[in-house]
């Protein structure tokens, strides 16, 4: 499936789309960001998760092996969109989905303010997410972004 450039359309997608477990990340995906800020796709712009101590973390790459930006993930509710909940078809109970957060000691004052928001078009394959950069108490929304799973 082809993500739509529309910030509009990708509301409607991310809305209607299911809630993902944070354990189904795993590996490599690619990143295109669809909308604000321009996309790193071109010097090969890739999210590596991992699990270590029975938690999910990761972190961002760039060109061949260049690493940035280190993460966790943990349930979130992304409350702008009006934290739409879906029934996570693993758990067979309502979920929020996931949070890509960079609050950790090793990234810079600018990184650690990332958060990220993520839900599932296509189960391991393609996610719909949605950057924002913490301000304060609040998250103001950068752009619209999509994880496709690398084989």
């Amino acid at each position: 499936m082809k993500l739509p450039g529309n910030k509009k359309k990708l509301d409607e997608i991310f809305r209607s789309a299911e809630a993902p477990e944070v354990s189904e990340f795993n590996g490599e995906y690619e990143v295109d960001m669809l909308t604000g800020l321009p996309s790193l796709k071109k010097i090969s712009h890739r999210k590596k998760f991992y699990e270590r101590d029975g938690k999910i973390s990761g972190y961002n790459i760039v060109f061949k092996n260049l690493k940035w930006g280190r993460f966790f993930l943990e349930e979130g509710a992304c409350e702008d969109m009006g934290s739409p909940r879906t029934i996570n078809p693993v758990r067979r109970e309502l979920s929020n989905g996931v949070k890509i957060n960079y609050n950790r000691g090793e990234n810079s004052f600018l990184t650690k303010h990332i958060r990220d928001f993520v839900r599932r078009v296509e189960r391991d394959k393609l996610y719909l997410g949605r950057f924002y950069y913490k301000l304060g108490k609040k998250l103001l929304f950068l752009g619209y972004f999509s994880l496709k799973k690398i084989k």
